[in-house]
């Protein structure tokens, strides 16, 4: 009974600041330092993880947070609880009848140095430290809270254009201030693709619908997840959420352009800004989540699918909340998919996860079975297995994991109205595309997988161990290994055979592939693949907070890779150090 006044007290004391403004409508990101702690929290009490469905409310992550028992907290669990309390109480810049305002300036200098600059790692999709974790030289985020139900987000982003001049990473020395990346003066380099980050969203205690741009993110994988990573810039979606105590529904719809916009022998190569955005190319998935075991068990079901129409046409049926898009049959305009997700907390400080998506599978002894048949469809799917530690020593928190993921050559991949596909031909593939426009060079299509982040017909490993106080530094080590077959983004699909010559062999096609047997968007040359690529990164990073407004950070990664290219005995490597400051209001 003691116990019991005694964690009512201490939660009473710790409350205030979350009730202190009524609107916690907030949107956190999806590399939230607030979701991370919450999370770490969760580990170290022995409950399962918090929804890994990311962006999140601060009403969800408040109703996270209630979660732990404050009673049992020490010293160091107790300073991460209260960042978490503080982060989710919002400190307006002013303050009207019904509506609240933030504006906040942060100014980051950010250095790059590395050793090869050949076309191995150009662009920064090809650095450690690459496009999602590059910060804008200048960026001003605007927020409204309007009443107790309404949030709105802007961010104007001063910075390069993801494209420039010259590719980054050409040069041996880059920065991030506008227009002089590669230390030579390129107006043209400025970027007018912003925002990144804009939208608008309406909630309560419970739900929240959000309209706009933002980065999504499902799943607890550390290398990435399954269904949908967060390697895209951006969404532009439609997502709604409802959440409770022990369950959550998630409803996400996000629009792309549509590949017959890009498609042919060009591929990619859109006529700037003359291009006429035909057809509909959207992904729509729910998401289901439910607690169990007294919160040591988490099980998360997905179902989704890619939906194409030429013309535009829409079928209100995909919108039915409750509907089963597998039992749709619409396979020239569809391709569904499918997803499970658990944790367990097998004690406090550990907890095992891992995850299953299933993209193409045969039950029966059709005329599709691959490797049966001759002319069989190929299975697709992939797993992520990991292990997550968290505990405090001294002032702050020591945590690891280790990761382990296999992903099917033909995961993300298939036709679109012609099972023959050839090259220039699109398929209704879990790839998608971001317009990107330069000054100089004028729009193109940057093509991304949707999910896993380096796509089908891959093994990854991965170890990371840090320590960190929050708000205050870190420092981290990881180790990563990869090995990568064939198939790529814009590797045409295929029906496969049983070995009797008439299409390339199943069996021949398990991960990692040695070969490239079909057709391919963008490389003339990709039959003559031959072998698997081997990438191996160590890093190490770490960040301090000199005081309220200023921090430092630094990033230093050694990166090997053989077969470059998956050709036999072709290599690169490069060592990589990134140094920034950041300066906020």
């Amino acid at each position: 009974m003691k116990k019991t006044v005694l964690s009512l007290i201490i939660l009473l004391l710790c409350l205030p600041p979350l009730l202190a403004y009524d609107n916690m409508q907030k949107i956190f990101p999806v590399d939230s330092e607030v979701y991370q702690a919450i999370k770490n929290l969760y580990v170290q009490q022995g409950l399962s993880l918090p929804s890994a469905t990311g962006p999140w409310s601060a009403a969800e992550l408040s109703l996270m947070l209630e979660k732990i028992d404050a009673s049992a907290l020490n010293s160091a669990q107790k300073s991460i609880y209260d960042f978490a309390v503080s982060e989710l109480s919002p400190t307006l810049d002013y303050e009207g009848k019904g509506v609240g305002f933030d504006f906040t300036p942060e100014l980051n200098l950010e250095i790059y140095a590395h050793k090869d600059t050949g076309v191995a790692f150009q662009g920064r999709e090809n650095w450690i430290y690459g496009t999602m974790d590059q910060q804008p030289f200048l960026a001003l985020d605007f927020e409204t809270w309007a009443a107790n139900n309404f949030y709105g987000w802007f961010e104007f982003d001063v910075m390069n254009s993801y494209k420039t001049h010259t590719p980054f990473g050409s040069t041996k020395l880059a920065t991030n201030i506008p227009a002089f990346q590669n230390l030579s003066l390129y107006i043209t380099d400025l970027n007018f693709n912003f925002p990144y980050r804009a939208f608008v969203s309406a909630g309560g205690d419970y739900w929240t619908v959000q309209l706009g741009r933002d980065r999504v993110s499902w799943g607890a994988g550390q290398t990435g997840n399954l269904i949908i990573g967060d390697n895209l810039m951006y969404h532009n979606m439609l997502r709604f959420t409802a959440f409770a105590d022990r369950f959550k529904y998630t409803f996400l719809a996000s629009v792309f352009p549509h590949p017959m916009n890009y498609d042919g022998d060009n591929w990619g190569q859109t006529p700037g800004q003359e291009l006429i955005n035909e057809g509909l190319y959207m992904f729509l998935g729910h998401r289901l989540e439910g607690r169990f075991f007294k919160d040591r068990l988490g099980f998360t079901l997905t179902e989704s699918i890619m939906y194409a129409s030429e013309n535009g046409t829409i079928d209100l049926q995909i919108f039915n909340p409750a509907m089963f898009y597998h039992n749709l049959y619409y396979r020239y305009m569809s391709n569904s998919i499918l997803g499970f997700e658990a944790d367990w907390a097998v004690m406090p400080g550990l907890n095992v996860y891992g995850s299953l998506v299933i993209d193409e599978f045969w039950l029966f002894e059709t005329d599709w079975k691959p490797g049966v048949n001759s002319q069989g469809f190929p299975s697709a799917n992939g797993f992520i297995l990991g292990v997550d530690g968290s505990f405090t020593a001294a002032d702050g928190l020591l945590y690891g994991s280790a990761e382990f993921a296999k992903t099917s050559p033909f995961l993300y991949l298939r036709y679109g109205t012609n099972t023959s596909q050839n090259k220039g031909q699109y398929g209704i593939n879990y790839v998608v595309a971001v317009r990107h426009f330069h000054a100089q060079d004028g729009a193109s299509i940057e093509e991304e997988f949707l999910g896993y982040k380096y796509g089908g017909d891959a093994i990854v490993a991965n170890l990371n161990v840090g320590y960190k106080v929050f708000g205050s530094f870190h420092v981290e080590g990881n180790i990563f290994f990869m090995a990568h077959g064939t198939f790529d983004k814009d590797t045409c699909w295929t029906i496969v055979g049983n070995g009797d010559g008439t299409y390339p062999d199943y069996n021949q096609l398990q991960t990692p592939t040695t070969w490239h047997p079909t057709d391919n968007h963008t490389d003339a040359n990709a039959n003559s693949r031959n072998s698997v690529s081997y990438t191996t990164v160590i890093g190490i990073n770490g960040g301090y907070t000199i005081n309220k407004n200023l921090s430092a950070m630094a990033q230093l990664d050694f990166i090997n890779i053989s077969n470059y290219g998956n050709i036999s005995g072709q290599k690169a490597s490069d060592v990589q150090l990134t140094v920034g400051l950041k300066l906020t209001n």
